[in-house]
């Protein structure tokens, strides 16, 4: 089976459920968006410039979903 390019909004979801604090800084950083402009596309209220969304996809490729660092949390915890 051949890999598959992930498209925009893909990787707009795919950034969504790793993004940590500083991310909308760190982009805006580095594609030379504004902050506000950077949160609004993540927020869904701009469309997605590819340059914003392979960044998205490359700050947060090697995290784990927000979801799997809450499970971790709550095992550590006990």
């Amino acid at each position: 089976m051949s890999k598959s390019k992930l498209n925009r909004t893909a990787k707009q979801a795919f950034f969504s459920a790793r993004q940590r604090q500083g991310d909308s800084a760190r982009l805006a950083d580095v594609t030379g968006y504004s902050v506000s402009h950077v949160n609004n596309v993540i927020a869904g209220r701009r469309n997605v410039p590819q340059i914003l969304a392979n960044e998205m996809y490359n700050i947060s490729r090697r995290r784990l979903k927000n979801s799997e660092l809450e499970k971790r949390e709550v095992v550590f915890i006990w």
